[in-house]
């Protein structure tokens, strides 16, 4: 069905100057504001069309006017606006897993070989680079006839008995040692702070080392540290009599059987059995030493601690040692370059 719009003449010559005068004002705008998208002129017939259309009708001279469909030029339909885009918002991405890191395995030192081997002391902690680094280690090798003969002060021990309080602290055996015991040294007064085992001594006297040591821990008011070596061996005293039936009966140590009868079940565990000790029964008889500035012989290898060595070991039986060994079958460092320290040996007992 064709759609038409009727008017009268007159009214159509006024729409016709209209459309022209509306024509040539679009044609004077800007380039600009005809820039606009090809959508919107696309709608429908535009107004030129339909002038030209009217144009042709007024010529035939028709008394109405009736505009058809069929006379406006084909246009393309109305173009349908797509729909805007919307912009892409970037998901965000997933929060990154923590990253699990591996655990530090902590060496920890020890007397056998291998990471935390005497020979990596000094690389385990910053705490310990004396043992890699000092030039004053222990323990040492004592070649007695490099030694200085020296007229020296004897050592005054003043020990007393003390609650025993054992402890096994995964190194060695050691004993704390109660207020109240003292040891006078070149007129300087030390505490007794503890005593521990080795296996085998760690000092060595030309080349040979006994079979264990203690060692007696002072420390001065001010900080200053002195250690005593007692060596420790299983050969009986020379002043043994022998008869034809056999020899005099060696016992043992006393103090020593004591404190393995006590040793805790458990390591890093102090055990307080209620018993008293007295450590004047670590002392050899003969007083006579050796001396020397060393080191202590355990992480952080601490130097200027000034070290005794007792000439002469007091006797424990094979059982004493094997007891010991039964726990710590070796737990004594490598002799360390002795330099050019000295060290004195004392002429008197």
């Amino acid at each position: 069905m064709n759609t038409y719009t009727k008017l009268p003449l007159s009214l159509l010559a006024m729409a016709l100057s209209c459309m022209m005068v509306t024509n040539a004002i679009a044609n004077d705008a800007p380039a600009a504001a005809s820039a606009k998208p090809k959508a919107a002129a696309a709608s429908g017939p535009s107004d030129d069309d339909l002038s030209k259309a009217l144009l042709n009708k007024i010529n035939k001279g028709s008394g109405d006017i009736v505009i058809r469909t069929g006379d406006l030029p084909a246009g393309n339909p109305p173009a349908q606006a797509k729909p805007e885009a919307k912009p892409r918002v970037a998901s965000a991405p997933p929060p990154a897993k923590p990253v699990e890191k591996e655990p530090i395995e902590v060496v920890q030192w020890s007397y056998m070989d291998g990471p935390g081997g005497p020979e990596n002391w000094g690389t385990i902690s910053k705490e310990n680079l004396a043992c890699m680094k000092g030039k004053s280690q222990s323990p040492i090798n004592i070649n007695v006839d490099r030694a200085v003969k020296a007229e020296m002060t004897p050592l005054e021990f003043l020990y007393r008995p003390s609650p025993l309080s054992i402890i096994d602290n995964g190194y060695t055996v050691m004993v704390n040692y109660g207020e109240g015991s003292n040891l006078i040294a070149e007129g300087r007064q030390y505490r007794l702070v503890q005593f521990h085992f080795h296996k085998p001594s760690e000092e060595a006297v030309n080349g040979d080392r006994t079979d264990m040591v203690v060692h007696l821990v002072h420390q001065h008011h001010e900080g200053d540290l002195l250690e005593v070596s007692v060596l420790m061996t299983t050969k009986p005293p020379a002043t043994t009599r022998r008869y034809l039936w056999g020899n005099d009966e060696v016992k043992g140590n006393s103090l020593i059987q004591t404190l393995w009868n006590n040793v805790p079940l458990v390591k890093g565990k102090v055990e307080t059995p209620g018993v008293t000790i007295d450590v004047n029964q670590l002392l050899p008889a003969n007083r006579g030493y050796f001396t020397y500035m060393g080191s202590l012989s355990t992480p952080p290898c601490t130097e200027n601690v000034l070290r005794y060595v007792m000439k002469t070991p007091i006797y424990v039986t094979e059982e004493q040692v094997k007891n010991f060994d039964r726990i710590y079958p070796m737990n004594a460092r490598p002799l360390q370059p002795k330099g050019d320290r000295l060290v004195k040996e004392s002429t008197g007992n």
